[in-house]
């Protein structure tokens, strides 16, 4: 990021400002510069392919360092040689539609515009110096109950040392073996079940802060509060238990698969979760020894999201050792094939795209089994160009679902109809039947509706009319005259 301050940025002795002095709300902060060449490779559509970098090509991925799952088995023999053209796997997927192109690509959410968003909160107004004040004076008596409550658990912690010293010397066990006992716990936590008390705060939250400004909207102490103390929520059936916890998980759910509104809201997530990741990846690395890499690069010209690596231990090393080439190269090669594919979320999860990782997953496999980088994958001549030739056979083919390439793979709903249609035909019965009535096959009366008069009884056979019958009847006028003429 140096290449982002200028010269009023540092004193006379070179050395740099006050970190105060950062504008944190620039989205220069967030954004990688790009070379000329990147730029009009991306803003024109030119294949990245023929993006000219002053980085190097990268070497491929050599098999045995790189083992991935493998989907053959292998056979008893493997000699033979074949290698159809690329041109029987077909690629089906297609450039994105003119209009989407030209339609608003400034934020992610605008690339999006068939999913929730994300509303940024509204940053409070600024405090007077009478607020400042008094929020001071409430800090400071904080920092004072902090301290007496560590002056105290200090004490505490000093008479059950002396405690586990004297069971210690009584049991004839060592004080480690107490502790242990004391404090046995599990780190590993599963996703906790939605609690009433906090479905019926949301719902509070909802009712009070939806019409009132921010700032001087209610807290969560205030909203639980109200809900402990409100007579309705005493007597609340399990029907409406069970409602406002599913508005609670729904609005959850909601809230983790939606995109963000804005490109700083965006940046600020990205630098969030990423901390955490890194936290988590070392201290999963100090807890069981594991070698982890993480790559986050932005997915859009004009996101301002910053890219980032991290490594535990040393293992930035592997990519110099093994490819010859620094982690920071792979880095920006990976956000620039990235930016190249502009793609929003619908278009990313098409079937298009699965086809493709599918065909790409089976050829992988092929490759690692047979030890042959230019093989290609035969779906006509599969038995005698694959299984008979090179001795390998994929396992794991779904029941019901013609062996062909996955571009002629067409949706579930037509494999499974495809599936069912065959049950159909060996004859076997695919739907339950309804259970027979008892007595089935045996006639039955048929039941007459009770008759007030013999006026209004009606017979329970109707006379059957012939069609002579129904000429011979008289026609009605083709006019009728109003009964207001008449008078």
């Amino acid at each position: 990021m140096s290449g982002l301050y200028g010269v009023d940025d540092f004193d006379a002795n070179g050395n740099f400002h006050s970190i105060n002095r950062i504008n944190w709300d620039d989205p220069s902060l967030y954004t990688m510069q790009l070379t000329r060449d990147e730029i009009e490779a991306l803003t024109h559509d030119i294949p990245a392919t023929n993006i000219q970098t002053d980085i190097p090509t990268l070497p491929e991925l050599p098999p045995a360092r790189t083992p991935s799952p493998q989907p053959f088995g292998t056979s008893s023999h493997d000699d033979g040689s074949w290698s159809p053209t690329e041109r029987e796997v077909p690629d089906t997927s297609g450039e994105m539609p003119k209009s989407l192109r030209e339609a608003n690509m400034s934020s992610w959410a605008a690339r999006n515009p068939t999913r929730a968003i994300i509303r940024p909160r509204t940053p409070p107004p600024r405090l007077t110096d009478a607020q400042k004040a008094s929020r001071k004076i409430k800090r400071d008596q904080k920092i004072e109950r902090t301290k007496r409550l560590h002056d105290a658990v200090a004490g505490y912690l000093d008479a059950q040392k002396t405690q586990i010293e004297a069971l210690a010397l009584a049991h004839h066990v060592t004080p480690k073996q107490i502790n242990d006992i004391i404090s046995n716990h599990t780190h590993y936590r599963t996703s906790r079940k939605s609690q009433l008390i906090h479905a019926l705060i949301h719902a509070k939250a909802k009712e009070m802060n939806a019409d009132r400004p921010t700032g001087s909207r209610y807290s969560m102490a205030e909203l639980r509060e109200m809900v402990i103390t409100d007579p309705e929520t005493k007597d609340l059936t399990r029907e409406q238990k069970e409602a406002y916890i599913a508005a609670l998980e729904e609005h959850r759910e909601r809230k983790g698969v939606s995109v963000w509104a804005n490109n700083q809201a965006a940046a600020r997530d990205v630098v969030a979760t990423t901390d955490r990741i890194v936290k988590e990846l070392d201290d999963l690395r100090v807890r069981t020894g594991v070698y982890g890499t993480l790559f986050v690069v932005r997915g859009h010209i004009n996101d301002t999201i910053q890219s980032t690596m991290h490594g535990t231990d040393n293992s930035e090393d592997f990519w110099e050792d093994v490819y010859e080439h620094p982690m920071a190269d792979f880095l920006r090669q990976y956000e620039q094939w990235a930016c190249t594919q502009d793609q929003n979320l619908n278009e990313r999860d098409s079937l298009e795209a699965v086809r493709k990782q599918v065909r790409k997953m089976i050829l992988r496999g092929l490759v690692s089994v047979t030890g042959k980088k230019d093989i290609m994958m035969n779906y006509s001549n599969y038995e005698t160009a694959i299984v008979e030739t090179y001795g390998v056979r994929l396992v794991g083919w779904p029941q019901g679902v013609n062996f062909t390439s996955p571009s002629n793979i067409g949706t579930v709903v037509k494999a499974h109809t495809a599936e069912l249609d065959a049950r159909r035909s060996a004859g076997e019965v695919v739907r339950t039947l309804r259970k027979k009535r008892s007595d089935a096959g045996v006639a039955r009366k048929r039941k007459v509706p009770p008759t007030t008069n013999k006026e209004n009884a009606r017979s329970s056979k109707r006379t059957k009319v012939t069609s002579t019958q129904l000429r011979d009847a008289p026609k009605s006028a083709e006019f009728v005259e109003s009964s207001n003429e008449d008078e």
